[in-house]
């Protein structure tokens, strides 16, 4: 029976183990893979949350037209004193109920169902560009800490070297083969190593919480990712073809420009009568209906009503202009953020498609430099070469790592910026 509970424990164990998030806490830090990066910062940013918030109020405004069907119910009671003349004073109360109902209003409410379901689409768009720009800056920040983290690790084994190098040039010296020179450039070389690395752990940890805000992380210390850059697959390197449309930049522009030209067609249907079936029931006030209301005869009616406001009418029409002149600037604006976004497009698959071509040949280049360095550390040993020599060789083979580094962060970075550019509903 012992037994039995000790194996249940253990399988729960694992169990859970199983199902906790890949961001969860691992040895005290919080690992996160790349693959998080988009559900943590859809669920977790701020600015985001801010979006879908606002989505949400525009989301509760639309249905307009139907609403405006909708009986109008008002109702008013007071208390007057009232007098005329050399009469006496009387006090009395007075109240109405009335209530209407909108039959034609010019239009103007169907106009006004468009624009706010225009603004739901707008806060829509509007919600994607922050999702997508929080991402690129959460996956930027991410690429760049892998990227350091490797330069990082890079220096702590070329320290290793140096170290290898120095004690061999030491021994060398003391066997006057050589002289106390060699072992100066190494040592010299050992302080220059340990300051780029201090240089680059605050780098590394500027970068860290950069990610940390990004996806609303409290600290940014004990965050953990993936140690080395994916492979770069075929897939990655396909370049997908996007319409000017799926730019959304482009697609905020059509947006606002679509709300300014129905407030404009709005804005001009002033003209258009009001009209109104209503119907009332109340004790009149004595200043209204003096003697109906002395004698507390109670009021019924009920008709149409058709209103137009003249006097608006000319500050509507200088409105319909300037809406019209405001729809025209964002078309103007759309048709020059497609060509931004072409010339955006094409630079960044450009630049991708270049990285890929480096990528392919930096492994190869990462071992002719190994090469080199193993050679010429054989001829150093033999005395062939001497300590600059082989100090360049090192150097040589670790510039060759740092630009495959490069590459790989650069090629990374560039996907994140053209995905950003993509149209994608998130709600």
């Amino acid at each position: 029976m012992k037994n039995w509970m000790v194996l249940s424990a253990m399988f729960l164990n694992f169990f859970v183990m199983g199902l906790a998030p890949t961001w969860a806490s691992n040895s005290g830090g919080r690992r996160i893979k790349f693959e998080d990066l988009a559900q943590l910062v859809l669920e977790k940013n701020e600015n985001v949350e801010a979006a879908k918030l606002h989505t949400k109020a525009q989301k509760d405004r639309t249905g307009r037209l139907g609403r405006s069907f909708l009986p109008q119910v008002s109702a008013v009671a007071g208390q007057e004193q009232f007098k005329t003349g050399s009469d006496e004073t009387e006090n009395q109360e007075y109240w109405k109920v009335e209530a209407s109902v909108n039959l034609y209003k010019g239009g103007r409410d169907n106009l006004e169902d468009k624009i706010r379901d225009s603004q739901l689409n707008l806060s829509k768009t509007v919600l994607t560009l922050e999702y997508q720009k929080e991402l690129k800056e959460a996956r930027l920040a991410y690429w760049k800490v892998m990227g350091l983290s490797i330069q990082i690790a890079d220096r702590a084994e070329a320290l290793k070297i140096n170290e290898s190098n120095l004690k061999s040039a030491k021994r060398r010296a003391g066997a006057g083969l050589t002289t106390t020179a060699d072992a100066k450039q190494f040592e010299l070389h050992k302080i220059s190593l340990e300051r780029e690395i201090s240089k680059l752990k605050l780098e590394r940890d500027l970068n860290l919480n950069q990610l940390a805000v990004a996806l609303a992380l409290d600290e940014h210390e004990n965050i953990e990712l993936e140690k080395e850059f994916p492979k770069v697959t075929e897939k990655d390197l396909e370049l997908v073809q996007l319409s000017p449309d799926q730019h959304l930049t482009v697609k905020a522009q059509k947006d606002l420009e679509k709300i300014e030209q129905l407030k404009a067609d709005q804005s001009s249907s002033w003209w258009q009568p009001k009209v109104d079936l209503y119907a009332g029931y109340g004790l009149p006030s004595l200043s209204d209906e003096y003697d109906r209301a002395l004698g507390k005869n109670k009021e019924w009616t009920t008709g149409l009503r058709m209103t137009i406001d003249l006097g608006q009418g000319f500050e509507d029409r200088k409105e319909a202009q300037a809406r019209q002149s405001e729809a025209a600037s964002f078309r103007k604006k759309a048709a020059h953020a497609i060509r931004e976004g072409q010339a955006l497009d094409h630079d960044l698959k450009h630049d991708l498609s270049a990285l890929g071509e480096l990528i392919k040949t930096a492994d190869q280049d990462v071992e002719v430099a190994m090469s080199f360095l193993k050679l010429t550390e054989s001829e150093y040993n033999r005395g062939v070469k001497n300590g600059p020599d082989l100090l360049e060789a090192v150097q040589k083979y670790f510039e060759f790592r740092d630009k495959r580094t490069e590459y790989f962060q650069d090629f990374f970075s560039t996907k994140a910026e053209i995905e950003s550019l993509m149209s994608k509903d998130i709600m």
